[in-house]
This record gives C-alpha cells, structure tokens and sequence, in this order.
C-alpha cells in the first residue's frame, strides 16, 4: 500500500504530530501527505479551564472542581465509587480556606444545616487514624463536630467522615448510612492551538 493510499479520515492524514512542551507553550507540525506540505500550530497550555468553558456538572469554588450530588443518598462506598465513574474522587478538604468556600457556596444554594454529604475522610484502616481517601494522607485539617471529644466512634462502627451543608464542621458515622456527597476533580490542563499561515 503506498503512502498516499492510507486515508481513513477522508481528508489530509496526520502522521505525525510532535508536541514540544517549552515554558508553557509548543510547536505542533502536522505531515499532510494529500497536500505534501506542512503545517504549523501554535499550542499554548494553561492550568485549570477558561471561563468560557462549561464544566458541568462540576463547578469551580475557589481553586478546585466538585460536582455536589443533590438529590440521590448513598452509603460511603458508594458514594466514592459514584465519584470515581466521574474520574473524580471524594472531596478532600484540607483546609479553612477551601472549607469556607464550599459551605459559602452551599448557603448560597440554600442547603439546610441538616443536610449531610460524604466526603473522603476515614479510618477504615486503623480505628482513630483518619485519613483522605483520595490522597492517602492525614486528616491533618479536622475541625470535628460537638462539645465533646470528637470522633466518638459511637455504637463502635463510625469509621467515615461526613461534613455539614452550612456549618464549618465535619463528623464521623457509620458508613452504612444514606447521605449525599461532593466529589473533587483535579484542575486540568488545558490546551488552545492556533494555526500559523506560512
């Protein structure tokens, strides 16, 4: 088969295509073989995603991306496997900021104190020891609910975290219970070309 006879695309095939990543832009050159020329592409890459693209269903709070399930209760697990169909994971919050963010957004929304979301906090491993799910590392932000000492592992099967729609608290329960939840995306990357005349 020579060269010119591979067409499955029906126009000019690309054969090759070589991106260049240099301080946050590249040169892409396409072969043309219909045509016999080159072509040259400016790429520029940038971190998270321009305004005018619709990240539905995630919306952007502050610096990251959750999609804040509203309508169907789930166990944890489930939860967490619902996030992962979506290349997501449970929520994560690691900090004051990003847990002030979230429930500004909530209140916004006009959730209730009394509704409740599955985020990735847990113990599963090691009872007391809570950890993120989505990262594997501590809890080191963990601004627990109730006057008492908390996490109480009460009735002795509390093991996963929940957090609260309007307070800047979080709270372990049973991970068997129906609760809504917020998964997290990572910010990616994004890339415009733009096409050079000769």
């Amino acid at each position: 088969m020579r060269r010119s006879e591979w067409n499955p695309c029906g126009g000019g095939v690309v054969l090759l295509l070589l991106l260049l990543l240099a301080g946050g832009w590249s040169l892409a050159w396409a072969y043309l073989p219909d045509v016999n020329i080159f072509t040259n592409y400016r790429t520029e890459v940038y971190n998270g995603i321009p305004s005018e693209i619709d990240t539905t269903p995630f919306v952007r709070i502050a610096d990251n991306y959750y999609y804040i399930e509203t309508m169907n209760k789930v166990n944890w697990f489930q939860a967490a496997g619902a996030c992962r169909m979506m290349n997501a994971h449970l929520a994560s919050i690691e900090d004051k900021a990003e847990m002030e963010a979230l429930i500004k957004y909530m209140k916004a929304k006009g959730f209730k104190n009394n509704d409740y979301f599955w985020i990735s906090g847990n113990d599963l491993g090691t009872e007391g020891a809570f950890y993120w799910l989505s990262n594997g590392r501590p809890m080191t932000y963990a601004p627990w609910n109730g006057p008492k000492q908390m996490p109480d592992n009460y009735g002795g099967n509390e093991n996963c975290v929940h957090m609260f729609a309007t307070r800047e608290m979080i709270n372990d329960a049973n991970c068997k219970i129906q609760m809504l939840y917020v998964c997290e995306a990572r910010e990616p990357k994004t890339f415009k070309f733009t096409y050079i005349k000769w």
